[in-house]
């Protein structure tokens, strides 16, 4: 990614409030949302448009965002997931990491948001096979 060109990120949550704010916040740090209120959303425009990373919150109506994240690996394996999720419990932080995201950080802290959008997306990342605990950027 050249550094004169805007991260593009699909943010998947069915909160319409949190998409907002999401758009108005990482826009200031040239980050480009686009959003999605479902796994269905989210599946048709990861499979139409070329995005930096994916964002998902833990919770969607039509489906979970492990399940969702272990889809997007399966076909975007070099693509970072992150989770932003309001659900601190320590077995969904877990589940997120299983499933193959980079990271998980809880709502409402944003203040580093963006600086890890920044660092996943800019940092080589090889495509990986095994999930565990370690990188959790979970905040209580």
């Amino acid at each position: 990614m050249k550094s004169s060109e805007r991260i593009r990120v699909l943010y998947v949550d069915d909160n319409c409030d949190s998409l907002e704010m999401l758009q108005v916040m990482l826009g200031l740090s040239d980050i480009e949302v686009d959003c999605a209120t479902s796994v269905g959303e989210a599946l048709e425009q990861a499979s139409s448009v070329r995005f930096d990373l994916y964002l998902l919150d833990s919770g969607l109506p039509d489906g979970n965002g492990g399940s969702l994240c272990r889809t997007l690996r399966l076909f975007h394996p070099h693509i970072p997931v992150l989770f932003y999720s309001g659900n601190a419990h320590a077995e969904e932080i877990e589940s997120g990491m299983a499933a193959g995201a980079a990271g998980y950080i809880t709502k409402p802290n944003s203040e580093k948001l963006a600086t890890t959008i920044i660092e996943l997306v800019t940092q080589p990342r090889e495509p990986q096979h095994s999930f565990g605990l370690n990188g959790v950027l979970a905040a209580a």
